[in-house]
């Protein structure tokens, strides 16, 4: 079936907002606000606690497919898209657009675990999902990427969101 995977969220050591002084720590990363918050004992230690400002809650999904017919047939023929057997796949993100987006109650795990199910539903009831595409569960903290190599057959991917094609495609399902 699929194997167990983790998704873990980035921390506060990295963000900008996070400072240190001496033993304190504060966030100053909430907008309109002159000062900043302290963390509290309570609060974890290496993980961004849930009143984070950067966290959104519920996540978000974007879904991307290919931007038109020929970038679809070229990867087609060069076949540099295709996962095979890999667990980690590299598809390449100057050939799709952002077909859809949204607000999702899932985690990157939750998704990952019902897409990878054999139930007949999709994990985005909302949104129908085609073979190929590649979907992103932002988080605020983290963005996690899916590609669908079949029905049911997700794994994860790295998708570089910058080098994506500006603009929305069309609802109609290119293959």
């Amino acid at each position: 079936m699929f194997k167990q995977k983790s998704f873990a969220e980035p921390g506060c050591i990295g963000c900008e907002a996070h400072l240190d002084y001496g033993l304190s720590r504060y966030c100053a990363g909430f907008e309109n606000k002159k000062r900043r918050k302290p963390f509290r004992k309570s609060d974890p230690a290496y993980k961004a606690p849930e009143w984070c400002p950067r966290r959104k809650a519920p996540h978000e999904y974007r879904i991307y497919s290919y931007a038109d017919e020929q970038a679809a047939v070229m990867a087609r023929l060069l076949e540099a898209d295709e996962a095979g057997d890999r667990e980690l796949v590299f598809p390449l993100a100057h050939r799709y657009r952002l077909r859809a987006e949204g607000k999702t109650g899932l985690s990157p795990k939750a998704f990952y675990e019902q897409a990878n199910a054999g139930d007949v539903s999709s994990p985005l009831p909302d949104e129908s999902i085609h073979t190929r595409d590649v979907v992103e569960i932002d988080t605020g903290l983290a963005q996690f990427f899916f590609y669908c190599a079949a029905p049911h057959d997700f794994r994860t991917a790295f998708f570089d969101v910058k080098r994506i094609q500006p603009g929305k495609t069309e609802d109609t399902e290119v293959s």
